[in-house]
């Protein structure tokens, strides 16, 4: 398998993902909307990152990784992005056991900000690779 094609399988993951998300947000399941934008952040930046060729950590935020390639790189990334890319990869990524687990409530505005970062990090993603791709 190529980088190309397990990064549209991420993709399509992300993709699947987002759609129980809005179930979640349909069925007022608050703390499993965390969860799962979360892993749509996740998912979206590990195909870019695989879409590059780069080995990433198995872990939930590689935002900052994200962040050092694109410079290292010289994509054209707008910096406040990635700060925001950065922080609320990082916030999710920390809420996603308390919520997982109810060890934490999470309010109806929380996980309707969640699902906002989500789809604006999936648009992002998709617009990203077809950058990298040149399509």
């Amino acid at each position: 398998m190529t980088n190309q094609e397990r990064a549209e399988k991420l993709m399509v993951e992300a993709s699947q993902i987002q759609k129980e998300l809005q179930d979640a947000i349909k069925g007022s399941t608050w703390n499993l909307a965390v969860r799962r934008a979360q892993e749509v952040i996740e998912l979206v930046l590990k195909a870019i990152l695989t879409e590059m060729g780069v080995d990433f950590p198995k872990i939930h935020d590689v935002a900052p990784l994200f962040r050092k390639v694109a410079i290292e790189r010289g994509l054209l990334v707008d910096a406040s992005h990635l700060d925001w890319l950065e922080e609320v990869s990082a916030r999710l990524a920390m809420k996603r056991a308390p919520a997982f687990y109810f060890e934490a409530e999470v309010s109806e505005n929380e996980a309707q900000e969640a699902a906002m970062a989500a789809d604006r990090v999936l648009a992002f993603g998709s617009n990203f690779l077809k950058r990298l791709r040149g399509t």
